[in-house]
């Protein structure tokens, strides 16, 4: 089964009399444990292919098919509790909460999800990640690079089968923007999580095992592939 296929998708944005097509019949298939970089140019359409494969906006037409579910016939709140299941996303503003720590953020992802022993799991997720130390300290507290670690820790929280990145690294310098796609490499490849990173950055859509443009909201492969699918 595909960890991800979509379909003939099309977003269309109305304003008044206007409209806007942001995506026009987009398909793709994506593989479990596989690691795909979507480029392109602002205002192609990236982000709104992420939000709708996410769940976090629905598509005008078309299918999005997770693990066999189309999350576009669901209802809103089936969706919300499909997405805390199945889906990881990671922001390049990390959205933490900034009055709670770094393990409060993880324990609530957790705790939102009915988990049990949600301390002691959000400081294994943290000790993985390289943040024990780090664990009691508010988001203010911690550098870029730490606060996007701490994101992605939230975005594990409930083991997705799918984690989904969107310009991670557009305001980390180049050593902790490595350092990022290192961690999130890792994890593709040893927990065979897959990996859907949307980037202007050549340099991590590299690390992809395809890379997939889209323009004028319409989706083709990449030449180029830089990375071996053998693992």
């Amino acid at each position: 089964m595909e960890a991800l296929q979509l379909k003939d998708l099309y977003k269309i944005y109305k304003e008044g009399d206007i409209e806007t097509v942001a995506l026009r019949g987009a398909s793709m298939t994506v593989q479990p444990g596989e690691f795909v970089a979507i480029t392109g140019r602002s205002g192609a359409g990236k982000s709104t292919l992420l939000n709708i494969i996410g769940g976090l906006s629905l598509p005008s037409a078309g299918r999005v098919m997770i693990n066999g579910s189309d999350i576009a016939k669901m209802s809103e709140g089936e969706r919300t509790t499909f997405r805390r299941q199945h889906i990881g996303v990671v922001y390049q503003a990390d959205n933490l909460i900034p009055f709670l720590t770094a393990l409060e953020n993880v324990m609530l992802s957790m705790q939102l999800n009915g988990q049990s022993n949600c301390k002691s799991a959000a400081q294994v997720l943290l000790a993985e990640i390289g943040l024990k130390e780090r664990a009691n300290h508010r988001p203010g507290m911690l550098s870029g690079g730490e606060r996007q670690r701490v994101a992605i820790a939230v975005a594990l929280a409930n083991h997705p089968s799918l984690l989904l990145a969107d310009e991670l690294t557009g305001e980390l310098d180049t050593a902790t923007a490595d350092r990022m796609m290192d961690l999130l490499g890792g994890l593709n490849s040893d927990h065979h999580l897959t990996l859907i990173v949307v980037t202007h950055n050549k340099s991590v859509a590299a690390r992809a095992n395809r890379q997939i443009y889209i323009m004028d909201g319409k989706l083709t492969e990449s030449t180029v592939s830089a990375r071996s699918n053998d693992r």
